[in-house]
C-alpha cells in the first residue's frame, strides 16, 4: 500500500516526487514473486467489494453543509494517520447519513471490514472537552478498560475524536497494548463513532476517483497531523481507533452520532454470540467517564430507552451502566445521587435531588432554560427509582467489592434483565470472557444457590472442558456438577470428537491434538465406513492408549458399550447409567493428560480415588510417549513441553510419596509393589521403569523396598550375618542358625466373623465414593501389621521349618544372583578351557570332547531361559513382548551372543580340516560376548555400577566420532596411497590397503621409510609389507610427507582431542548423576533376578519343567472350570488365585478393602503434600517479597488518597500542606472555625507522614531481603565454583 509524505501544500516537487513513487511501485509490483502480486491483487479486489456492497446497499451521505438532501456515499476507504506518533497508521472509515440503517452498518462491519464478531460491546461516554484525570484513577482507568476488552473478546465504541473521554480511551489502548507481546491483546477493536461536521481536515476524506458509475474510495485518506486547524467546534480524530463510522447531518455541531450509536448499539444487542442451540445477546455496557448534560440524557436513554413501536413486538432492552466515580461532573452527579437516595422511597427521590448542589453544578439553570433543568431532574427522579438503579454500578476507588474497573464493568454487564435470572446464559458469558473470578463472586454464590441449583449447566460444564477452562471445570466440580452424573459414555465420546476433530495446530506447529489424529487414523477397524468413525471413537482412543503403553495393559473401552448406538450428537439431558463409568474422573484424567492439557489433567488427578502415586507415574508414561512421537516429528518445542508436563507428574508422584513414607513406611512400601487394577494390573515400579522416570526410583521409600526384595526373607543386617549368609552356599547346614522375615504387611480385621462376612457383602455392592468413606470410618478396626516378625528354624509353633528356611535362602534374589554368578564363571571356564586345549574338527576321533558338550548344553538352558523372559514381559501381544524385551540393550546384546554361539555350533559341524580355522574364530568371538556378559552384573554393586554405564555412554560417543574420523582417514590414506603407488591393480582390496597405514598412524607407527621413500629394491622386496610393488616417490619426494604431516596434526592433536573432550563430558555427566543412574538400572537387575527360577543354569531346566506342568495344570484348572460354571467372574478367580504372591516382592494383588484403604492413605497424603507446598511457598523468600510489595503498592494508594484529600500534590517526595488561598480562608471562615479546621488538617497531615514512615519501612526490610538473596546467590556461586574445580581436579587425577 503506498505511503506519501506529508507536507504542507500540493507543490510541482510533490506531483514530481509522486510520479516517479508510482513508477517506482509500479516496476517492484513488476519484478516481485507472485504471491506478492496475488496479495495486492487480492487488496484490490477487498476495495472493490466494499466499493460494490455500499453502491448495492445505497448507503447515502449529505450533499454538502447545510443541506438536506442526499447523495451516494463517495467518502470511504483508509485513514493513513501522519505525524501522530511513531509510524503511520491506518483505520478503515466510512461517512453515513444520520438515518443509516444498523443492520447495514454491521454487515459492513463484520462482512467486509472483517472485523472479530465481538462478545461484549463497552460503550464509553462522557465529557467532549478535555478534563483533569487524578494520576491513580487514570491508571486505574486504562489498565481496567483494556483488561476488559482483551478478557471479554470486546469492542470499545467511543466518540472517536481526539479530545475529552475519547482521548483518554485512545491513550488507554495506546499505552497498554505496548507492555504486552500477545498479537491478539495488541489489536483490541476502538470504533469511533464521530460527527462529520466537526472532523478537522474532513475534506482529505471525500474526494475519490471514479470508474464508471461505481466510487471506488480513498486508498488511503491522509490524515497528516501538521494540516489540522483545531479551532471553535473542529477537532480531529483519534489516532489509537481501529475503526471510524462518521456520522453526517449537514451541520458542523456536536450530536449528529448520538441517535445512530444508539440504535447500532441496541441492533448489537440483539445479535448471538455464537450459532448453536443455545444463543445469547450480544451484552452492551455503558461506561460513563466525567460528561455533562448530553451524558446523562445518554445514560437515562440506555436504562429507559425509547420504544419503537413501528418495530412491531419487539422491545428495545435497557443497556446497564458503569460510573466512574471521582472522573468528576455528570459520573460523580450520578454516583452522589445513588448514595443519598439509597433509603429513600419514590416520592422523596425529587427533594432530594433538588437541594444537592453537584447536580445543580453539572445541570445549571443559569446556562439552560427552566423547562430543560426540570427535564434533567426528572430523568435523574426515574434512574434512581427501582428497577433501574440496580442496572447502574458505581466504581469506587475506596471499596473492596471493585479493585479494579474491568471487574466493575463485567458485573455491570451481568445486570442487564436479559441475563439477571439466566444463570446458564451468564455462565456463557464467562466461559466466553474467560473470566472465572465474574463466575465465582457474581453468578454462584450463596445468595444465589436456589437460582444455580436449579438450572442444568452439564453443557455449561462440557465448553469448559472444550475450551479448556480449568478454573471453570474446578468451580463447577465444588459446587454444581456431579461427575458421577454427568459423565456418560456419548458426553465422553463427544469430548474426543470435538477437541481432536475441531481444533486446529496452534500457531501452524504440531500440537498432541495432531499426533493423536495421526494415530487414530492408522487405526481404522474393519468393517466401519467412514462416516460411522466417530461412533468407535471410544476403541480407537484405548489402541492409542495401548499403543503408547507399549501393549503392557488391558486396552480401554473394548467392550460393545462403548460404541454409540447412533451417529448422533450427544445431549446435554443424557444421564449416567451406573455401570457406565465406575470412577468418571479417571476417564476425564486420561482425556485431560493425552491432549496434553497441564491445570486440567491436575484438577482431575487431585480427585481421583483409585491411587495418586500410580495415577501420576502413568500420567507421565503417556506424556512421555507422545513427547517420543514429537521428537520423531522434530518438534521440539512440542518435544520439551511434553517432557516438562512429564516430569510434573513424577514431582507429585514423589511429594505424596515423601508424605506417605513418613506417616508409614510399610503401606508406602506396599503401595509401590500393589498391582493397579485401574491401570491395567502393573505397579508402580514397572510404570516408573518403563517410564524411566529416575527420580522416583532414586526416593528411599523405592530403595528401601528394593533392598527388601533383594535380600528376600533372609535378614542381614550385621557382619555375622553376612559371614553366615556367605557360608551357608558353601555349608547349607548353617541355614538353621539364621534368621529370617516371614511378614511383610498383615491386614488384622478386629471384629467378629458373622459381622465380618455381612460387611463384606455390603461392602462389594458399595460405589467407589461410599467404600473410600467406609474404609476411612472403619480406620480404627482395619489396621496396618505391626511389620516383618523375625524367626529362627526349630520346632516352635511359631518357627521357621528347615524346609521353609532353605526355600528362603534360595529363593531370595540375592542368592540367585550369587548362584548364577559362581556357574557362570564355571561356565567360562570350561568354554575357555576346551577352545584352548581341545577344539578339533569333527572329522576327527573324540570330537566334540565331553567339556564341549557341556558348554553347548548349558548355553542352552541360557537360550530357553531367554524365551522364559520374554515370555513373562508384561505386554499382552507376542510381538510387543519381543520388542519390549529387544528395548534393553542387554536382551540385544544376549542375542547376538546366542547367534555367535548358535553360528560356531553350526560351522563347527559343517567345515572341513582345511577350513575349520573359521570355526575356532567364531568361537572366540562368542567367548569374547560371553565375558564381556559379566559386565552386566556389575550394576548391583554401588560403585561398578556407575563405571559400567560410563563405558557404554562413551562407546555412544565413539561411533559418532567414527564417523568423523573415517572421513579423514578415508581422505589422507587413499590420497597418500594414491601417490606412492599410482596404477594399482583393480581389487577391492585397494580400499582397505588405503585405510591401512593412517588408521595405524593413529598409534604411533608412520611408516616414515615408505612415505619418504628411502626403501630400495633389494629391501622393499625383503620386506613382507611390499611383496607386491615398492613405492614410487621419484617424481613427488615432498607430497606424501606434506599429506602425512597435515594428517598427522589434525587426527593426532584436533580429533583425539576432541574424543577426550567428549569423554570428559560424558563422565562429567554421568558422574553427577551416578546414583540416580545406578539406582535406576538397579532395579531392572533386582526385577529379573526376583522373576528367574531358584537354580541357576544349568540346573535351571528342573524349574523351567516344574513350571511348564504348574502352567499347564493352570489351564486345564482353568477350562474344567469356566465349562462347569460358564461365568467370567469364576475366570477371573482361578487367575487371582493363581496370581496370589509371597510377601516381599515385586507385584502383590491386595482385598478390596486393603486396596481401597491404601487409595484414602494416598489420597490423605496428597492433600496434607499441597498443604505443606502451600505453606513452604508462604514462607519462601519470593512469596515475602511479593506481599511485601502487595503492602507497599497498598502503602503508596493510601497515602495518594491522603494527599488527594488534604490537597497535596502526589509527585512531592516529602508532605506539605499548601497555605490557603483568599477564596478558601474566607469559605473556611464561612463554614467552620479556624481552630476545627486546623485541627483536621495536622490529623490528616500526621496520618501522611506515619504512612510514610511504614513505607520506608517496608521499602528496607524489601531491600534487606534482597540483599540477603543476593548474598546467598553469591555464596552458592563460590561453592559451586569449589566444587567443579575439585571435580575438575579428580578428574585430572584419574586421567
Amino acid at each position: 500500500m503506498e505511503v506519501r509524505e506529508p507536507v504542507q501544500q500540493m507543490t510541482t516537487d510533490r506531483q514530481i516526487i509522486e510520479e516517479e513513487v508510482v513508477k517506482a511501485k509500479t516496476e517492484e509490483l513488476e519484478h516481485k514473486p507472485n504471491i506478492d502480486i496475488l496479495k495486492h491483487t487480492s487488496e484490490q479486489n477487498w476495495q472493490k467489494e466494499i466499493a460494490q456492497f455500499i453502491k448495492s446497499k445505497e448507503i447515502k451521505q449529505r450533499s454538502g453543509e447545510g443541506v438536506d438532501e442526499l447523495e451516494d456515499c463517495d467518502s470511504f476507504g483508509e485513514i493513513n494517520f501522519i505525524g501522530f506518533g511513531h509510524g503511520s497508521k491506518s483505520a478503515p472509515y466510512i461517512r453515513v447519513d444520520k438515518n443509516t440503517n444498523a443492520e447495514i452498518l454491521w454487515d459492513l462491519l463484520i462482512n467486509y471490514w472483517h472485523m472479530p464478531r465481538p462478545k461484549v460491546l463497552i460503550s464509553v461516554t462522557g465529557g467532549a472537552q478535555d478534563f483533569f484525570f487524578k494520576d491513580r484513577l487514570k491508571n486505574l482507568f486504562n489498565k481496567g478498560l483494556y483488561k476488559a476488552a482483551v478478557s471479554t473478546g470486546g469492542w470499545i465504541v467511543t466518540g472517536g475524536t481526539g479530545v475529552g473521554v475519547m482521548k483518554k480511551v485512545g491513550e488507554a489502548i495506546k499505552e497498554e497494548s505496548k507492555g504486552t507481546t500477545n498479537d491478539s491483546h495488541r489489536h483490541v477493536v476502538a470504533l469511533g463513532i464521530a460527527t462529520w461536521g466537526i472532523i478537522s481536515n474532513n475534506t482529505v476524506m471525500e474526494k475519490s476517483s471514479k470508474n464508471g458509475d461505481l466510487h471506488e474510495g480513498f486508498w488511503p485518506a491522509e490524515y497528516v497531523e501538521k494540516e489540522l486547524k483545531l479551532s471553535g467546534k473542529q477537532t480531529s480524530l483519534d489516532s489509537n481507533h481501529t475503526h471510524f463510522i462518521l456520522v453526517d447531518h449537514g451541520k458542523v455541531d456536536y450530536g449528529a452520532d448520538i441517535g445512530l450509536r444508539a440504535n447500532l448499539e441496541q441492533f448489537i444487542n440483539t445479535k448471538q454470540t455464537k450459532e448453536g442451540k443455545e444463543k445469547s445477546a450480544i451484552p452492551v455496557v455503558l461506561v460513563v467517564v466525567q460528561g455533562g448534560v448530553g451524558t446523562i440524557e445518554t445514560v437515562y436513554k440506555s436504562l429507559i430507552p425509547p420504544q419503537d413501536n413501528s418495530s412491531g413486538d419487539s422491545k428495545v432492552e435497557s443497556i446497564p451502566v458503569v460510573i466512574v466515580e471521582g472522573s468528576g461532573k455528570a459520573a460523580d452527579a450520578i454516583a452522589e445521587a445513588l448514595r443519598k437516595t439509597k433509603q429513600v422511597d419514590s416520592t422523596g427521590i425529587r427533594d432530594i435531588l433538588e437541594g444537592m448542589d453537584i447536580i445543580r453544578d453539572v445541570v445549571d439553570p443559569k446556562r439552560i432554560n427552566q423547562t430543560k433543568f426540570q427535564e434533567c431532574l426528572g430523568w435523574f427522579e426515574q434512574m434512581m427509582s427501582s428497577p433501574y438503579r440496580e442496572m447502574i454500578t458505581v466504581f469506587r476507588m475506596q471499596e473492596e467489592n471493585f479493585k479494579d474497573i474491568d471487574r466493575a464493568i463485567l458485573h455491570g454487564l451481568l445486570q442487564a434483565k436479559s441475563l439477571t435470572d439466566n444463570v446458564r446464559t451468564q455462565l456463557n458469558l464467562a466461559l466466553n470472557w474467560n473470566r472465572c473470578d465474574i463466575a465465582r463472586e457474581e453468578i454462584i454464590t450463596a445468595e444465589r444457590r436456589t437460582k444455580w441449583q436449579e438450572a442444568s449447566l452439564e453443557g455449561n460444564m462440557m465448553t469448559a472442558l472444550i475450551d479448556n477452562r480449568p478454573d471453570f471445570v474446578e468451580l463447577f466440580l465444588q459446587h454444581v456438577i456431579h461427575l458421577d452424573k454427568f459423565l456418560t459414555i456419548e458426553r465422553l465420546n463427544s469430548l474426543y470428537q470435538k477437541v481432536i476433530y475441531s481444533k486446529q495446530s496452534i500457531d501452524g506447529r504440531t500440537s498432541t491434538i495432531d499426533i493423536l489424529r495421526t494415530r487414530l487414523e492408522s487405526y481404522q477397524l474393519k468393517g466401519i465406513t467412514r462416516g460411522d468413525e466417530c461412533r468407535f471413537l471410544l476403541r480407537r482412543v484405548g489402541k492409542v492408549i495401548q499403543e503408547l503403553t507399549f501393549h503392557e495393559y488391558d486396552r480401554y473401552y473394548k467392550e460393545e458399550k462403548y460404541v454409540l448406538k447412533e451417529s448422533v450428537p450427544m445431549t446435554t439431558s443424557a444421564n449416567c447409567k451406573d455401570d457406565e463409568f465406575e470412577c468418571p474422573d479417571q476417564h476425564l484424567f486420561l482425556w485431560a493428560v493425552l491432549l496434553n492439557r497441564r491445570e486440567m489433567a491436575k484438577i482431575f488427578w487431585q480427585r481421583l480415588t483409585i491411587g495418586n502415586i500410580g495415577s501420576a507415574l502413568f500420567a507421565g508414561r503417556i506424556l512421555k510417549a507422545l513427547s517420543r512421537h514429537a521428537e520423531i516429528e522434530e518438534e521440539l518445542t512440542l518435544y520439551y513441553d511434553l517432557t516438562n508436563h512429564a516430569d510434573e507428574f513424577e514431582d507429585l508422584a514423589i511429594g505424596v510419596m515423601d508424605n506417605c513414607y513418613e506417616d508409614d513406611k510399610k503401606m508406602s512400601k506396599l503401595a509401590l509393589v500393589r498391582k493397579l487394577t485401574d491401570w491395567g494390573g502393573t505397579t508402580c515400579f514397572s510404570i516408573a521403569y518403563a517410564a524411566e522416570q529416575m527420580k522416583f526410583i532414586e526416593h528411599d521409600c523405592c530403595q528401601t523396598k528394593l533392598q527388601r526384595v533383594w535380600k528376600g526373607n533372609v535378614q542381614i543386617h550385621s557382619y555375622k550375618q553376612w559371614i553366615a549368609y556367605v557360608f551357608a552356599a558353601i555349608f547349607p547346614f548353617i541355614i538353621p542358625f539364621m534368621t529370617f522375615l516371614t511378614k511383610d504387611y498383615q491386614v488384622e480385621y478386629q471384629e467378629e466373623e458373622n459381622k465380618e462376612s455381612k460387611k463384606v457383602e455390603t461392602y462389594k455392592e458399595l460405589s467407589r465414593w461410599d467404600k473410600l468413606k467406609n474404609v476411612l470410618r472403619w480406620k480404627s478396626n482395619y489396621k496396618p501389621g505391626k511389620g516383618s516378625e523375625i524367626r529362627r528354624v526349630g520346632g516352635r509353633p511359631d518357627d521357621v521349618t528347615l524346609w521353609e528356611g532353605m526355600g528362603y535362602y534360595y529363593k531370595a534374589p540375592m542368592s540367585k544372583f550369587f548362584f548364577n554368578i559362581f556357574l557362570y564363571v564355571v561356565l567360562l571356564f570350561l568354554f575357555s578351557w576346551f577352545i584352548l586345549t581341545d577344539l578339533r574338527p569333527a572329522s576327527e576321533e573324540n570330537s566334540p570332547s565331553v567339556v564341549e558338550w557341556i558348554v553347548i548344553a548349558w548355553v542352552a538352558t541360557l537360550i530357553i531361559e531367554e524365551f522364559r523372559q520374554i515370555h513373562s514381559k508384561d505386554p499382552k501381544s507376542a510381538f510387543y513382548r519381543v520388542l519390549s524385551w529387544a528395548s534393553d540393550a542387554w536382551n540385544i546384546f544376549d542375542f547376538l551372543m546366542f547367534l555367535f554361539f548358535i553360528i560356531s555350533i553350526i560351522l563347527r559341524f559343517t567345515l572341513s580340516t582345511e577350513k575349520f580355522y573359521r570355526a575356532r574364530i567364531f568361537y572366540c568371538v562368542t567367548l569374547m560376548l560371553f565375558y564381556f556378559r559379566l559386565l552386566h552384573m556389575g550394576f548391583v554393586q554401588k560403585d561398578i555400577g556407575p563405571k559400567i554405564i560410563m563405558i557404554f555412554k562413551m562407546l555412544k560417543d565413539l561411533m559418532y566420532f567414527l564417523v568423523i574420523l573415517i572421513i579423514f582417514i578415508l581422505s589422507f590414506g587413499i590420497a597418500s596411497e594414491a601417490i606412492l603407488y599410482p596404477n594399482m591393480e583393480p581389487d577391492i582390496r585397494v580400499f582397505f590397503k588405503s585405510i591401512y597405514k593412517p588408521y595405524w598412524q593413529l598409534y604411533g607407527e608412520l611408516f616414515l621409510e615408505e612415505i619418504e621413500g628411502l626403501t630400495d629394491n633389494a629391501t622393499c622386496y625383503e620386506d613382507p609389507r611390499y611383496v607386491e610393488r615398492c613405492p614410487e616417490t621419484e617424481q613427488y619426494p615432498w607430497v606424501a610427507p606434506v599429506l602425512t604431516a597435515i594428517y598427522m596434526l589434525i587426527s593426532n592433536i584436533l580429533l583425539i582431542n576432541l574424543l577426550i573432550a567428549m569423554f570428559s563430558f560424558t563422565f562429567q555427566k554421568v558422574q553427577e548423576k551416578s546414583e540416580t543412574i545406578w539406582r535406576f538400572y538397579r532395579y531392572e537387575l533386582i526385577n529379573e533376578y526376583y522373576d528367574r527360577p531358584a537354580l541357576a543354569p544349568p540346573l535351571i531346566i528342573f524349574n523351567h519343567m516344574y513350571r511348564f506342568c504348574k502352567w499347564s495344570y493352570m489351564k486345564y484348572e482353568l477350562k474344567s472350570e469356566l465349562n462347569k460354571e460358564k461365568q467370567e467372574q469364576k475366570k477371573a478367580d482361578v487367575i487371582k488365585k493363581h496370581e496370589t504372591k509371597m510377601s516381599h516382592c515385586l507385584r502383590v494383588r491386595l482385598d478390596d478393602r486393603l486396596e481401597d484403604y491404601l487409595n484414602g492413605f494416598e489420597k490423605k497424603h496428597m492433600e496434607n503434600y499441597f498443604i505443606k507446598k502451600n505453606q513452604e511457598y508462604a514462607k519462601s523468600w519470593e512469596s515475602t517479597v511479593t506481599s511485601s510489595g502487595d503492602r507497599i503498592d497498598k502503602m503508596s494508594n493510601d497515602m495518594e488518597e491522603m494527599r488527594e484529600l488534604i490537597g497535596v500534590s502526589g509527585k512531592q517526595e516529602t508532605t506539605q500542606v499548601k497555605p490557603p488561598t483568599g477564596e478558601q480562608r474566607q469559605s473556611i471562615h464561612s463554614t467552620t472555625p479556624n481552630d476545627e479546621m486546623a485541627t483536621q488538617i495536622g490529623q490528616l497531615t500526621t496520618k501522611v507522614s506515619q504512612m510514610e514512615n511504614k513505607m520506608d519501612e517496608m521499602v528496607n526490610q524489601n531491600g534487606q531481603l534482597t540483599t540477603k538473596v543476593a548474598q546467598i546467590e553469591n555464596k552458592m556461586d563460590k561453592i559451586l565454583e569449589m566444587l567443579e574445580k575439585s571435580l575438575s581436579l579428580k578428574t585430572e587425577s584419574e586421567c
